[in-house]
């Protein structure tokens, strides 16, 4: 018994030690990290692009540290002046997945646009990206200083008189709930009605399932509609392109039913209008396909 208590006891001491306390180095507002990824299967740069402030951080306000060790990539933020970890979260990228394509192979370096997002910090931080070698060890491939009080911090209020948001589960405080934000893609401002039925019908399939069945009181779900210039999505195979808000296609890395978009910066400006954790883009498209990308994205098509 003594035994047991000890382990106990010693386990409450490493996760406080492991799990900062969120006022000590946060405030309730969340802090957007804009950059470009850039490189190919041998060569691998971060630059930063822009700094967000804005809204309510939709997160945990106890559990800051990601213990899962999942993912490619791993970002890492430190209190700069003390060097303690007090953020984390394991993701992965479609450059990672472009770096293993054959024109990443074939040295063809290009850019993609990403994001972190982090609550927002009180003073001064190391943001830091890891990156799996082939032991599947995380090794830090960037580093650097952000000072969240500069000047050029952008504080725009997110604001777009052409989006209107939907709440078809809304279950109350975004810190105690798993947010998930639904963007509408392809839709024109005629479809807006489809859009909801479609939202509907997702939401009914996706408590269908367990987990979910069960705990469905502790998620938010929340659909953001922006009308797009013409209905559906991009088919490069089929030579039709059309003119949609968040810029989706098949064919994304050359596979058919691959449906994705590179357009980060177009879909995280439409999902900052609410809270969110996870991300999932509905296609208005009768074609099956889809894709994801761990912490970052998910789409599919709604016919």
């Amino acid at each position: 018994m003594k035994t047991i208590f000890t382990i106990l006891l010693l386990s409450i001491i490493i996760s406080a030690q492991t799990n900062p306390k969120f006022n000590d180095y946060f405030l309730d507002e969340t802090f957007r990290i804009d950059y470009y990824h850039i490189g190919d299967a041998k060569t691998e740069m971060i630059t930063i692009d822009k700094l967000f402030r804005y809204g309510v951080w939709a997160g945990s306000l106890n559990h800051l540290i990601d213990s899962f060790n999942n993912g490619k990539y791993y970002l890492k933020i430190y209190d700069y002046e003390s060097g303690i970890l007090i953020y984390s979260k394991g993701f992965d990228t479609l450059f990672g997945e472009y770096a293993s394509s054959d024109d990443g192979i074939n040295g063809i370096i290009k850019s993609f646009h990403e994001t972190a997002i982090i609550p927002f910090p009180k003073k001064k931080i190391a943001f830091v990206l890891e990156k799996r070698n082939d032991k599947n060890e995380l090794d830090e491939f960037y580093r650097t200083l952000i000072d969240p009080n500069s000047i050029y911090v952008i504080k725009d209020k997110v604001s777009d008189s052409t989006v209107e948001i939907f709440k078809p589960v809304n279950n109350g405080d975004p810190h105690k709930k798993v947010d998930i934000v639904i963007l509408a893609e392809g839709y024109t401002s005629n479809e807006k009605q489809k859009f909801e039925k479609d939202l509907s019908r997702f939401v009914d399939y996706f408590f269908e399932q367990e987990p979910y069945k069960s705990q469905k009181n502790d998620f938010n779900i929340y659909g953001v509609f922006k009308p797009s210039e013409e209905s559906g999505t991009d088919l490069p195979g089929a030579d039709i392109f059309v003119n949609t808000v968040l810029n989706t296609t098949f064919w994304t890395l050359g596979s058919e039913r691959y449906l994705m978009t590179e357009d980060n910066l177009s879909m995280r400006n439409l999902a900052a209008h609410v809270p969110y954790d996870a991300i999932y883009i509905q296609v208005n498209h009768p074609r099956y396909g889809g894709g994801g990308i761990y912490n970052q994205y998910c789409t599919y098509t709604t016919d």
